[in-house]
């Protein structure tokens, strides 16, 4: 036969009009995409069978995971993993898979102390949930518009049980969920929306013996007119239920790379004395705090600043002496508590304050204060940026003692009322940001990568910009940000490469040029989470006669 360039332009016409095509080009397949995982996570030292939702047009792929812990290996059928979870795997780990075409974004995927199952349906009314034999991880997930998944366990008087769901805060899922628990005839004892972030958590102590019902169910992560459960694919959730140790928060919630630091967990069911020791290591972009024999983890950040306890009971006529720079871990315990500190400060010096506490999972609506030796409030802050959490900078009047007040807005306080505060002297800085997580370059033909640049503070130095840690084979020159026009708040970095395939990770780093540089690494915003990441990845196709 003759091929379609022979073919009368006539004839060619009404054969594509016919739908008729004799020799369509072949064409590589799409770069890989991964929505979800399914189960979302796994218990410590089993092997777990995953299913990644998605496409995958090239099978089987290669897997990465962001640190030690995890083994992925594609199954024979495409779309299928094995994970192989360690013995001392914990925490939060991000998966990417990754082919001759491209990577998929980053996925998460959660391990854990306690046995794991898959709900099983129907388990919608109390007569048919699921029973429950022992504390475990439920994966689970609202298929359909209207879905409610209960779960039943034996309890005894006294007992605590903590019930916490994991949905939107680390997977992204697009549900705002309630848990219920219920007596075994329907009658509802407890209920929470919004315990951490957009998710639920319930520790709840049973006043007799009997067998309770867990109830989990969503409302839609974007509110809508139907006033109605909802659900879908991507309503998938990780649920605990536990009547043992459980985590909720530990002290101090930032470590110090180069010091030992014991590590005080708070929650329920906990042991009378135990502790967690850990030594941070500047080589790992994520740290989580666990125990063997507890349920959940908690994430922890680095900080090269000295790492400071609030102490109990402070107030404006005791307040904490602090030395600045400095990262402070506190509770407000009750209503109407408030932490006080005191730090020297220098005329002319500006105070920058940070309050976290809503981004990481807790309840605090943050109010910061700075007052002067008299007691006059000398600025004052709530929400920033449309965001709870807070930042403060304050521009200090006169040589002194200012003292640093924080506390909730509406004078709440209580177990989960946690915050971390960063205080600094404000200087000159600035941030790096990129819009996406995986590229694709095409070889002989370049690719470019904008980066987001934030100067903080009136910085005005020139920033040099380059990728680094590239694989090798690609090619990039170094970008300049100047301080003034377009480049002062974005760049695009060029790369290059000949040949292909190759792919792997890199990272973007900005050096300033002046007297005394600052580095800083890029990151961007993992897909559906609110978390940060700071490896690209990059994929190099292949060449024209390579493929």
């Amino acid at each position: 036969m003759r091929d379609c360039k022979s073919l009368p332009k006539f004839w060619l016409r009404c054969l594509i009009g016919l739908g008729v095509v004799f020799c369509a080009p072949i064409l590589d397949g799409a770069p890989p995409k991964c929505d979800n995982l399914f189960p979302t996570g796994g218990q410590r030292g089993q092997q777990v069978d995953v299913t990644a939702a998605g496409s995958f047009s090239n099978w089987p792929v290669s897997v990465w995971v962001d640190r030690e812990g995890l083994q992925v290996e594609p199954d024979k059928d495409k779309g299928k993993f094995k994970v192989q979870i360690g013995d001392n795997a914990n925490g939060v780990y991000l998966i990417r898979f990754h082919d001759k075409e491209g990577a998929t974004q980053l996925r998460p995927f959660t391990v854990d102390s306690l046995p794991e199952m898959v709900e099983a349906e129907p388990n919608d009314d109390l007569s048919n949930a699921n029973k429950l034999a022992e504390s475990t991880i439920v994966n689970g997930r609202l298929e359909k518009s209207g879905d409610v998944d209960g779960f039943a366990i034996e309890l005894k008087s006294g007992q605590t049980l903590v019930a916490s769901l994991d949905a939107n805060q680390t997977f992204g899922s697009p549900m705002d969920a309630v848990l219920q628990i219920c007596t075994g005839d329907g009658f509802v004892i407890e209920q929470n929306d919004d315990q951490r972030g957009l998710d639920p958590q319930i520790a709840f102590e049973a006043p007799r013996d009997g067998v309770y019902v867990v109830r989990a169910f969503a409302f839609p992560l974007t509110p809508n007119s139907s006033i109605a459960f909802s659900g879908a694919n991507t309503y998938i959730y990780r649920l605990t239920i536990t009547t043992g140790g459980f985590i909720d928060h530990v002290f101090p919630l930032s470590l110090h790379p180069d010091t030992s630091t014991e590590i005080v967990p708070f929650g329920w069911n906990l042991p009378e004395s135990v502790s967690l020791t850990s030594q941070a290591n500047n080589d790992r972009d994520r740290l989580f705090a666990s125990h063997p024999e507890l349920a959940s983890s908690v994430q922890q950040s680095l900080t090269t600043y000295p790492v400071v306890l609030a102490r109990a009971a402070l107030s404006k006529n005791d307040p904490q002496p602090l030395e600045l720079p400095v990262v402070v871990t506190g509770r407000i315990d009750a209503e109407r508590d408030e932490d006080v500190f005191q730090v020297h400060a220098a005329k002319g010096a500006k105070l920058s304050i940070q309050v976290e506490s809503d981004s990481l999972g807790f309840l605090l609506d943050p109010l910061v204060q700075v007052l002067d030796a008299e007691g006059k409030v000398l600025g004052e802050i709530d929400d920033t940026n449309r965001q709870r959490d807070c930042l403060l900078t304050q521009a200090i009047p006169a040589d002194g003692v200012y003292r640093v007040v924080v506390r909730d807005v509406h004078h709440h306080g209580g177990f989960r009322y946690v915050y971390r505060m960063t205080i600094d002297e404000s200087t000159p800085d600035f941030a790096l940001t990129l819009a996406n997580d995986a590229f694709v370059l095409t070889p002989g033909k370049p690719l470019e990568i904008p980066v987001a640049v934030d100067r903080k503070n009136g910085f005005s130095d020139e920033i040099a910009v380059q990728a680094v840690e590239l694989p090798e084979g690609i090619r990039c020159d170094v970008v300049k940000s100047e301080a003034k026009g377009d480049s002062a708040k974005s760049v695009k970095l060029v790369l290059n490469a000949d040949r292909g395939p190759l792919s792997g990770t890199f990272r973007v780093l900005g050096k300033s040029i002046g007297d005394e540089p600052i580095e800083r690494t890029a990151d961007y915003v993992i897909s559906g989470t609110t978390a940060q990441f700071a490896s690209a990845w990059i994929t190099v196709a292949a060449s024209a006669d390579n493929k």
